[in-house]
């Protein structure tokens, strides 16, 4: 057995100023609020939760309501580390969220950028090109044209301003936006599937220092056009 030991997390004595990524952005695609229909009791989503591997294309309110509930920062507040700390629907480590949503959408090669604070998309324009080899990998793995392509970037340094050892704390970070997704993914009545590939190395590339990783892809879609497993 090959096990890579990522050390034991602790808070540091005293927090780092971290100075966040910049990002070089296009046009901004402004979000409809999640809609009030009604939705299963946690419990009974539990029970029901499945992964979809086949995906019909999503409509512009599923698409956006979906992000409203799993994805979407409820409120913020002031840290000494250089960036605000949220309330989302996931767990982080220090209420931090170092990981970004990056979204490529059926029909469309460019990526878009969520941004949970205002609950809209604000495009990438470098990453269609930087992003195209991902977007085929992802495609040998499951060949889905109708899916929403998730990838799940982590911006480490947020998290290490805080935690020494800090690396095994985003990959928990990761696997409970994914847990998150997929229960809100089944309580919507739509088809979600996490991928094993970590969207290396094309994802990292997105930024010149390396300030940015992928740790995970995620496929969503229609139940419309479906078979479970």
């Amino acid at each position: 057995m090959s096990w890579i030991d990522l050390g034991n997390p602790a808070p540091k004595n005293a927090s780092e100023p971290y100075t966040l990524f910049k990002w070089k952005t296009g046009d901004v695609q402004r979000l409809p609020a999640g809609g009030q229909r009604p939705t299963p009791e946690l419990l009974e989503v539990l029970q029901q939760r499945r992964t979809g591997r086949y995906f019909g294309e999503l409509d512009e309110g599923e698409f956006a309501e979906f992000l409203w509930h799993a994805c979407r920062s409820r409120y913020t507040w002031a840290s000494g580390m250089g960036f605000e700390l949220e309330h989302r629907a996931a767990p982080s480590a220090g209420a931090i969220h170092p990981i970004h949503l990056v979204i490529n959408r059926p029909g469309d090669a460019r990526w878009w950028l969520y941004e949970p604070r205002g609950h809209m998309l604000i495009e990438l324009p470098a990453a269609s090109e930087t992003l195209k080899e991902l977007r085929d990998h992802s495609n040998e793995v499951l060949d889905a044209p109708g899916a929403v392509r998730f990838l799940l970037l982590a911006e480490p340094g947020k998290t290490f301003a805080k935690y020494s050892e800090g690396s095994s704390l985003i990959w928990r970070d990761a696997g409970a936006l994914l847990g998150i997704m997929s229960l809100t993914a089944q309580g919507l009545g739509l088809n979600f599937c996490p991928l094993g590939i970590t969207g290396e190395p094309w994802a990292s590339s997105l930024a010149n220092q390396r300030e940015l990783v992928g740790v995970g892809l995620a496929l969503l879609g229609s139940a419309r056009c479906s078979a479970l497993g």
